[in-house]
This record gives C-alpha cells, structure tokens and sequence, in this order.
C-alpha cells in the first residue's frame, strides 16, 4: 500500500521526533501523528494538526507534483505541531 511513496516516507522519518511504530503509522514524540487510508482505489493519510486530524490526499500513482504537495502538507502539520507541543512546556 505504500510501496510507491518510498522517498516521500524517507522524508516523513527524517522529521524531527517522528517515529514509526509500525509501517505506515508515524508518532511525534508520544501523539499519534500521521497513518494511511485507503478505500475503492483512493489512498489518503491523516496528519494530526493542532485542531484534530485532517485528511491529506496521496493517490497510488501520484505525480511528483502531489508527492511533494503531500510531503510539504506532512511537513508544515510537523512543524505546527511541533511548536504547539514546545509552547505548552
């Protein structure tokens, strides 16, 4: 199911406090962070945002355009979660 967005997973553990407990299920430190959908042919992932999970579309097949729009989503939820986490210190 995620054989195809190899490079873009790369990134994801290469994020700051990320870990993935089981393939394809991410953690920021102890908050579940980012997992994957898929139903009827269509892929998606929840990213946890400070307001509750979102939905962000990764499609089998996906263009280098929506691979990077996907790994740039992941990313900025990264960072936001992030200084949430660091504010409430």
């Amino acid at each position: 199911m995620l054989a195809d967005i190899a490079a873009e997973l790369a990134a994801v553990r290469g994020l700051e406090g990320i870990k993935e407990r089981s393939p394809g299920v991410f953690y920021y430190k102890s908050i579940a962070f980012l997992h994957f959908h898929d139903k009827n042919g269509k892929r998606w992932a929840d990213v946890k945002s400070p307001r509750g999970y979102r939905e962000v579309a990764i499609d089998f097949q996906a263009d280098a355009r929506a691979r990077r729009k996907f790994v740039q989503s992941v990313t900025d939820a990264h960072a936001l979660l992030s200084k949430e986490t660091k504010a409430a210190r």
